[in-house]
């Protein structure tokens, strides 16, 4: 009989570490899934706003991208009303930052790096970033 309870008694100690196991699988593979999508979408952004010709300043916009954990966004990125669509880098920028916060929240991440704010102008054709000081 004892022998029996043995058995019992590891059977229900293995399911238990199962479903244990199991629920950090999910926690890790939600979080590697939702680090692929903010990847994809930062791709998806990098490409859309590789073009940055201009023939005047103001069509150089700065977006600010992401969210730290202090608040802010993680980076900004310039680029080209020219021959960019502002409603589509916005869009992309605002679904980055979207997931971003999620995983900040979810994670608790304590990363706050300062990351100063650009601002843009048209300089030989191409909008580049300048910074104040």
């Amino acid at each position: 009989m004892s022998c029996l309870s043995s058995v019992i008694k590891l059977s229900a100690a293995s399911v238990v570490m199962s479903m244990l196991l199991s629920g950090c699988s999910t926690t890790l593979t939600s979080s590697t899934a939702q680090n692929a999508n903010v990847s994809v979408l930062q791709t998806q952004l990098n490409e859309l706003v590789s073009n940055k010709s201009c023939t005047a300043s103001y069509q150089c916009k700065v977006l600010g991208v992401g969210s730290r954990a202090c608040g802010g966004p993680s980076k900004y990125v310039v680029y080209s009303t020219l021959n960019n669509s502002q409603k589509n880098a916005e869009q992309l920028a605002q679904s980055i930052t979207q997931q971003e916060q999620q995983k900040n929240s979810t994670l608790g991440s304590n990363q706050c790096s300062p990351v100063l704010e650009v601002h843009s102008l048209c300089i030989d054709n191409q909008c580049q970033t300048v910074n104040y000081q």
